[in-house]
């Protein structure tokens, strides 16, 4: 993808591209840590990603039309704050939470990534280096604000939030259209300087009591050991009533569960993790010597009729075009 010349002025300090593989936004995204994205919806992927880097936080923007699992770690060194900007009528899932749309997220150094993106998203999410937000504290004369508080990891706070949010909009703005002014230096720590304090206001007024808004999904436990398990046997045939007697857990529980947390049912969730198998795999075989059948039996698909039209339809391309157009 060739770079306009506007953008090859900001001398790396945005970086604009859209996806429409979720391992290529992951590679991008995994220079400061280790994710892994997860396409829930049928039809290609379609995203697009404006980053932000400055020396002391970087600024994620995402647009993406499909919804998205999310695992991983955290950037070490850093406090991440996600919100979302737009969406359109679903919620962010976080960690077997359900937020509504005024909630700041992400922010407990101890917990790792476990989200749910919804479809027709806009969202940002900010990572802040740990010194340099402690240094901000002592300026602004933050007291109450401690690593017991941001373990909370969720913050509702309507009016607050919807300043924050505003301020995120304008930068958006900046580097979708005027990217070349970030690169002033001046500009770069007026953004700074502005947007850190406004965080921290976000949180200065907040009670620990009141989160309403954020609501615990009381089958996400549930969910998560269906989930690994699941995981652990991709090659396998595996059906409802056998993950249920494995997990020693009434079938109902965990098909509502999975209903609930991701929009799709136990089994087919089981195909989409293994469709993903398939296409990872088919990215990193040589297409001279692999057979694409031979990898999908490796994750349980048998018949090549059927595994075809999955691909497909998931992916918006057929299998053997995957293998072709690995890089």
């Amino acid at each position: 993808m060739q770079k306009s010349e506007q953008e090859k002025n900001t001398h790396r300090t945005i970086f604009r591209r859209h996806f429409r593989d979720v391992d290529e936004l992951a590679g991008v995204l995994n220079s400061h840590r280790q994710i892994q994205f997860t396409q829930l919806s049928r039809g290609q992927f379609d995203c697009d990603l404006f980053f932000v880097e400055f020396e002391e936080a970087q600024f994620i923007f995402t647009r993406s039309l499909g919804a998205v699992r999310c695992l991983g770690e955290k950037a070490a060194g850093y406090l991440s704050f996600s919100c979302v900007i737009e969406s359109d009528k679903a919620n962010v899932i976080a960690h077997g939470h359900r937020l509504s749309d005024d909630t700041l997220f992400g922010f407990d150094v101890n917990r790792g990534i476990d989200l749910v993106f919804p479809s027709d998203l806009q969202m940002c999410s900010v990572l802040i280096k740990q010194e340099v937000f402690a240094e901000y504290l002592g300026i602004v004369d933050c007291t109450n604000i401690d690593l017991s508080f941001m373990a909370l990891n969720f913050l509702r706070s309507p009016d607050k939030i919807l300043a924050l949010r505003a301020y995120l909009k304008e930068l958006w703005y900046l580097i979708e259209n005027r990217p070349h002014f970030l690169n002033f230096p001046h500009l770069k720590k007026l953004v700074l300087e502005d947007f850190i304090p406004l965080l921290i206001d976000t949180f200065s007024h907040h009670e620990k009591s009141s989160n309403k808004g954020v609501i615990p999904l009381s089958r996400a436990q549930i969910v998560r050991q269906a989930e690994d398990y699941m995981m652990s046997r991709l090659d396998r045939p595996l059906t409802l009533k056998e993950l249920s007697q494995s997990l020693n857990i009434s079938h109902r529980p965990i098909f509502y569960g999975f209903q609930e947390i991701f929009g799709l049912s136990p089994m087919a969730y089981l195909k989409v993790q293994r469709l993903h198998g398939v296409r990872r795999s088919l990215k990193l075989a040589d297409p001279e010597t692999s057979s694409v059948m031979a990898i999908a039996n490796q994750f349980g698909f048998w018949s090549a009729g059927h595994f075809s039209r999955d691909y497909q339809k998931m992916f918006g391309e057929l299998p053997s075009a995957t293998i072709k157009n690995r890089e």
